[in-house]
């Protein structure tokens, strides 16, 4: 019998690139090249501040810091001020208030704008673009178009006279001051979902819809069991965003009503920006960001939650 002798051992692979550097040195080397530039902007625009936003909620950190750079350590005495106001607690449940009726509102109303452009009608190819037009604008200036739309004198107030019905200086009025800033919001950010949301539409199996039709699925059906599920990545997405965009708020307040009449629109976004660039309390300031901050790991917490449950009852 001839004795079977084993294959000799292929050794490692030592192939140099340009500069010398094996295969997988150099697939290390490529890697870092990504993940340096990624790391250091993390860093310098979401660590960097965040850390010192705890610095500065814990100091007396005031215009006088920044000749002297001296800001003495006072603990959470600032969290203790911040609470014991009387508008904090009215900003927090404005805050709350808008993110979660905007939020909700926006993906009602942009999924069924969205619906609606999936279909063909008189003016289906230009009205998306027609659309986009309140989203391309400036906080600012749609804020201005909007309180001259809903002042007392105004075109909205000049319609309902003339239908007959009761009319009010919408924006002075503290029973509706809050609703309007959310109309505004939602009127901003709709073009937006919509947009993206017929875009995801289009991914939809056009047979998953047809198969369902044809096995009697209505069209609530085939919107709760086949649409959604399909398109909920980036219905997931526009959430977060738009929850952050939101809890954020302070142009378009600032614009319309500037946190009034009597704090009926006042946000926790206006209170740190008054904080800071009106009193120059820059520690309270501080510890209006971190109490955002709570208040949107809350959120984070809460959405991950569903998204955990909603993938576990898929399997």
């Amino acid at each position: 019998m001839t004795a079977v002798t084993a294959a000799p051992k292929r050794p490692e692979t030592t192939v140099s690139g340009r500069f010398g550097l094996t295969l997988g040195r150099r697939r290390t080397v490529e890697l870092w090249a990504f993940l340096v530039p990624a790391i250091l902007f993390f860093a310098v625009f979401f660590l960097f501040p965040l850390g010192y936003g705890v610095f500065m909620s814990t100091t007396d950190f005031t215009t006088g810091t920044f000749i002297t750079g001296e800001a003495p350590f006072v603990g959470f005495q600032n969290f203790l001020d911040i609470f014991r106001a009387d508008a904090t607690g009215i900003a927090i449940v404005n805050t709350l208030t808008i993110t979660v009726v905007a939020v909700s509102a926006e993906l009602v109303i942009g999924l069924a704008l969205a619906l609606l452009f999936t279909r063909r009608f008189p003016g289906s190819r230009w009205l998306p673009a027609l659309i986009l037009i309140p989203w391309l604008l400036p906080a600012v200036v749609v804020a201005t178009i909007w309180k001259s739309l809903l002042a007392g004198d105004g075109a909205i107030n000049d319609i309902l006279r003339t239908l007959g019905l009761p009319s009010t200086a919408w924006l002075a009025d503290p029973t509706t001051a809050l609703a309007c800033v959310i109309v505004v919001a939602v009127w901003a950010s709709l073009p937006y979902w919509s947009t993206i949301l017929a875009a995801a539409l289009k991914q939809v199996p056009a047979e998953h819809l047809e198969a369902a039709a044809l096995d009697g699925a209505g069209a609530a059906k085939r919107l709760w069991h086949i649409i959604i599920p399909s398109i909920w990545p980036v219905i997931s997405v526009l959430v977060v965003m738009s929850v952050v965009f939101n809890l954020l708020i302070v142009d378009l307040v600032l614009a319309l009503t500037q946190g009034g009449p009597a704090n009926s629109t006042m946000t926790l976004g206006v209170l740190s920006y008054r904080a800071a660039f009106t009193t120059f309390e820059f520690g309270q300031a501080g510890a209006y960001g971190m109490l955002l901050l709570v208040i949107s790991l809350g959120f984070a917490i809460v959405y991950t939650w569903l998204s955990a449950r909603r993938e576990r009852a898929e399997r």
